[in-house]
């Protein structure tokens, strides 16, 4: 792989992805939603540790063969229709409405952020890779201005008000949630030295930053969960630090953004893969897999079941990946 990237490099584009979908999560959350994210995440890195073991002994995805790739290739796409759709579902409470055109101005905007992903994932992983880090220090400043000012103005007691539906229930809601680990198999393998501390790195981060977001969108929107469809965007449109200026729009300039890498990443890493798997294609390849995406998030009505295919294609992943490459190894030997 000659595209090599920076630990921190990873750990963005990967972060940027997990803050975005808790941006679309809809459906009421409570302390026991931020418990179940959080140690999901930790319970991922365990499930992680034999990948990470490939990557430190300079294994590569080409050698653990078609199959594996072939698994993480659909995985990665379903993602990306997955985000397209949950793009499709919380757009309309964040982007500025095309009052002329109704539905059609949905269809627009996604398409407009369809092109501006085929942009920056054409631009290879390297350069995506380190604009991604200014674009996690913005959504930082953003996601702490919201979490300072949640804690100072709201009240405790909405932790208790969210009812909770149970902490296996979110754990595994969790996990449906976190397909994005299809791009992290591969996209670990650029990483340039020091595999294990950013994976675990990673990892932690990952359940440090949901549990701090979620219970962000509690402390703020816990006493009127039943009415609110997305409680973190919902959280950042009620969160007003300042008395002369709305939060409004810098959280819509952080979700366009975020929705952008997130969705780029996963066609940046299935291109890659297309690459290996079919060598005949060499034109075109990031947008034909951009137009399925969006096909997928335009066609998929019941979101929830693309997410646990996907989740599902992302642990096998996991497994398969590392599998196929140590016991090749060990045939070898």
């Amino acid at each position: 792989m000659s595209n090599k990237i920076t630990s921190f490099q990873l750990c963005s584009l990967m972060l940027i992805n997990d803050v975005f979908v808790l941006f679309c999560l809809g459906g009421g959350i409570s302390a026991a939603t931020a418990a179940g994210f959080g140690v999901g995440s930790l319970i991922q890195l365990i499930f992680a540790i034999p990948l990470i073991c490939m990557y430190k002994k300079r294994g590569t995805l080409k050698e653990c063969g078609k199959i594996g790739e072939i698994i993480l290739l659909a995985g990665i796409i379903l993602w990306g229709g997955f985000l397209f759709s949950l793009l499709r579902g919380a757009g309309e409470l964040v982007f500025i409405p095309f009052e002329s055109f109704g539905k059609w101005g949905d269809i627009i905007t996604t398409a407009l952020i369809a092109v501006v992903c085929l942009y920056i994932a054409s631009s290879g992983i390297k350069a995506m890779s380190r604009s991604a880090v200014i674009a996690a220090a913005l959504g930082a400043v953003c996601l702490g201005i919201v979490v300072v000012s949640a804690v100072l103005r709201s009240d405790a007691k909405n932790i208790t008000a969210a009812e909770s539906t149970g902490f296996f229930y979110e754990l595994a809601k969790g996990f449906a949630l976190s397909g994005g680990l299809t791009s992290f198999t591969v996209m670990l393998g650029f990483v340039k030295s020091d595999i294990p501390r950013t994976a675990i790195g990673y990892f932690i981060g990952k359940a440090a930053i949901s549990a701090v977001v979620l219970i962000t969108g509690v402390l703020v929107c816990g006493g009127i969960m039943e009415i609110t469809d997305f409680p973190i965007v919902s959280a950042a449109q009620l969160t007003q630090p300042f008395s002369v200026q709305r939060i409004d729009s810098l959280f819509l300039i952080v979700f366009t953004v975020f929705a952008v890498y997130s969705i780029g990443v996963q066609a940046s890493s299935a291109e890659y893969l297309v690459g290996e798997i079919f060598p005949f294609i060499k034109r075109y390849r990031c947008s034909i897999i951009l137009t399925i995406m969006a096909v997928i998030g335009a066609l998929s009505g019941e979101w929830h079941y693309l997410g646990i295919i996907t989740a599902v294609l992302a642990v096998t992943g996991l497994a398969v990946v590392p599998a196929i490459y140590f016991i090749k190894r060990k045939i070898m030997v």
